[in-house]
């Protein structure tokens, strides 16, 4: 009997288990960390891969400049039909000739009347030019389209880190909405159970009616501010959703790091300045600028290019009777009414203003960090302050039921109460958040994305 019990549960012992497992999976797969939201931003935001492309062309674009150093080649053909043959009637000259040498018969002498270009004619050439020397505004514009490129990517992931920032400011606003949702359901239950007890107490005369007019009240204050809580959340999730592409999930699992500041502002300071996106930026655009000097005083010295032609078919153009020919040019422009002094001025000019801005965001990026250091030493004091005063308002709660509950205390007293314990863990909750939100920004400006969200 019992081999027969066991052959008919290890089936369905097998099913219970497949079963719970894809349960687990789906609902698994309904949660969503930052790290992975931030995978998918990256895989499904649609300015992010507009950019990507910007990037694309960029690289593009500085191949096709390489293509400055080699010969060109080319293949050109002409066919063209005039309205008559070109000639020379010279047979006046003749007669004149013929007269002058005493021949009695001008005709004697041929007909002098030439044709030197028939009206139907045709040509196709191979042709090549190499330049060789242009003042080193070859070499200056690779370099030029390389920064260009360069200044691409930095552009990418300027934009990148502005989008992260925010992902991870909604992600973590969805955090503090949700937990403030299940606080205010928390609240929203206690006082409908103390509105309930209130009427209970006042149905058998031990407290006066104005006590269960105190409860409803707060009861139904209780059950706006959840309602305004689901609404938050759902507009949390929405602006995360349409960072990552519109993909669905339930709810966000990366939980809130504890305030706990371990690195000085000075090292982080020297951190800014050495990996900050937008100063490498400005110090790219300020190479840039340098090279467009060198552009500008490329413009003193000669072009010089070597030059062939091929002839691969003619017809009726039996004068020119060369199969090819190669050579080599040059120019030089000795003035231009002083365009390239002042130019070049400009160029000089352009390098400085860069400079100057690259000086001023030294400072600014240092203010900013500053501004995020003391934001974080702000919510850890703020938070750390706030645990001892939730232990004496839970101590407080406490009291002030078990005062109402033996009629020595108000329905009013027992309601503050409870409102101010959740007040400071709402006040905790925030701190958090802006805790949270501030060291994520930090992190990104500093371009330790990748190291941030794999710590947390």
């Amino acid at each position: 009997m019992s081999t027969i019990l066991k052959m008919v549960l290890k089936p369905t012992v097998q099913i219970t288990t497949l079963f719970l497992l894809l349960l687990s999976n789906i609902v698994n797969a309904q949660e969503l960390t930052l790290k992975e939201a931030y995978q998918l931003m990256l895989l499904n935001n649609g300015n992010l891969n507009a950019s990507q492309q910007e990037v694309n062309a960029k690289k593009e674009e500085q191949k096709a400049v390489k293509g400055l150093r080699y010969p060109s080649v080319s293949v050109s053909g002409t066919y063209a039909h005039l309205e008559k043959d070109i000639s020379f009637d010279l047979n006046d000259e003749r007669n004149m000739a013929s007269g002058l040498l005493g021949i009695s018969d001008p005709s004697i002498l041929g007909d002098w009347n030439f044709t030197v270009l028939e009206k139907n004619l045709g040509l196709a050439s191979a042709d090549i030019d190499w330049p060789i020397f242009a003042g080193g505004k070859i070499n200056a514009a690779n370099k030029a389209a390389g920064i260009k490129y360069q200044l691409s990517e930095n552009e990418h992931k300027i934009q990148e880190n502005t989008l992260t920032i925010k992902l991870i400011d909604y992600y973590y606003k969805l955090k503090l909405a949700k937990q403030a949702e299940n606080l205010r359901k928390k609240v929203f239950e206690t006082i409908q159970i103390h509105s309930n007890h209130a009427t209970k107490l006042f149905e058998n005369g031990i407290i006066p009616e104005v006590e269960t007019l105190n409860a409803k009240v707060a009861l139904s204050n209780a059950k706006r501010e959840l309602e305004a809580s689901k609404k938050d959340v759902s507009l949390a999730t929405t602006a995360i959703k349409n960072l990552i592409g519109g993909k669905e999930f339930s709810s966000a699992s990366t939980e809130f790091q504890i305030p706990s500041i371990k690195t000085s502002l000075k090292e982080f300071q020297t951190e800014m300045i050495q990996k900050n996106e937008q100063l490498k930026f400005l110090e790219k655009n300020q190479e840039l600028a340098k090279i467009g000097v060198k552009v500008e005083t490329s413009e003193y010295f000669p072009k010089i290019a070597l030059f062939g032609k091929h002839t691969l078919w003619k017809d009726n153009l039996s004068t020119v009777d060369v199969k090819w020919l190669v050579g080599v040019g040059a120019s030089w422009e000795l003035f231009n009414g002083f365009e390239r002094e002042h130019k070049i001025k400009a160029a000089k000019h352009k390098v400085e203003q860069v400079k100057q801005l690259e000086k001023q965001a030294v400072l600014n990026l240092k203010t900013y960090t500053e501004k995020l250091y003391s934001e974080l030493e702000k919510q850890q004091d703020q938070y750390n302050s706030l645990d001892n005063d939730e232990i004496l308002a839970q101590k407080l709660k406490f009291m002030r039921t078990r005062a109402f509950e033996e009629g020595t205390g108000t329905s009013l007293e027992v309601i503050d109460a409870t409102l101010k314990l959740t007040q400071i863990k709402l006040y905790k909750i925030k701190a958090l958040y802006q805790y949270n939100k501030t060291y994520g920004e930090l992190m990104v400006s500093l371009n330790n994305t990748e190291n941030f969200l794999n710590k947390i």
